[in-house]
């Protein structure tokens, strides 16, 4: 009896393991390459502990086959990592809107690596991204996110095979709109960036031999930073308003 109950446990707990972990791995601000894996492993261990209580009994029986139990387990880790990654496209938006910021500022050139892209990307993406987690820790939408995995549950229970065809058709709407908001984030910059290259161009034609890029780089520059001083509150609201949005999609009503 006692052996049974042990091996239950174990086996609810690997289980919850499963999807809340690779959850873990993908999710804004939690799953960030910058956060230690002793950290990211630390929560995942925590989290499936305390939910294992509570999720054990909705969890099917244990499989008598080794297949039926590795089939399990993977599709677990699917619905985990296909709710991480979907809500990771939303920060793509950020790297649009600072990718755009940065081509009109004239500070494309200016490259840092980004850990959350695995690549080179320029300073000013960089900085949106980064701005975009603290703005998720500092709201307490990381706790929306570890809800949302928790709720998983009920929208998507085990033994059910994963909808691939819906989640590619999620993945592809949230990255079309992820796109949309990075430009209307950016907005601004590129109503700047129209009026400040054609302002350059007649005054190019009007004195031909002034260096006139060369010369009006630094106030481009400046009036940049001075335009994303005054926008940054803005691009916070909708970043963290959109992140809001998405991730009510996968809580439960109560």
């Amino acid at each position: 009896m006692l052996q049974d109950f042990v091996a239950g446990n174990i086996y609810a707990f690997m289980l919850i393991f499963c999807r809340l972990g690779s959850a873990m791995m993908a999710l804004p601000a939690v799953g960030e390459s910058s956060v230690p894996a002793r950290v990211r492993l630390s929560i995942a261990l925590l989290t499936a502990a305390l939910s294992t209580p509570i999720l054990g009994p909705s969890l099917p029986p244990l499989p008598a086959q080794p297949f039926q139990l590795a089939f399990l387990m993977v599709t677990e880790i699917g619905f985990g990592l296909a709710l991480g990654l979907i809500s990771r496209l939303i920060i793509s938006a950020l790297h649009v809107a600072g990718s755009i910021i940065a081509l009109q500022a004239g500070l494309s050139a200016a490259l840092f690596f980004d850990p959350n892209q695995g690549s080179q990307s320029a300073l000013l993406s960089s900085m949106m991204v980064f701005l975009g987690i603290a703005l998720i820790f500092a709201t307490d939408l990381h706790l929306l996110a570890l809800q949302a995995a928790y709720d998983s549950y009920v929208l998507f229970p085990p033994l059910r095979v994963p909808a691939f065809g819906d989640f590619a058709n999620v993945a592809t709407e949230l990255v079309a709109s992820s796109f949309a908001v990075g430009v209307k984030m950016a907005a601004p910059f590129i109503v700047y960036g129209i009026i400040f290259n054609v302002a350059l161009g007649l005054l190019n034609r009007l004195m031909p031999t002034l260096q006139i890029f060369f010369i009006m780089q630094a106030p481009q520059i400046a009036t940049s930073l001075f335009i994303l001083g005054f926008s940054l509150a803005a691009i916070g609201i909708m970043f963290t308003t959109r992140y809001e949005e998405l991730m009510s999609q996968f809580l439960t009503p109560r």
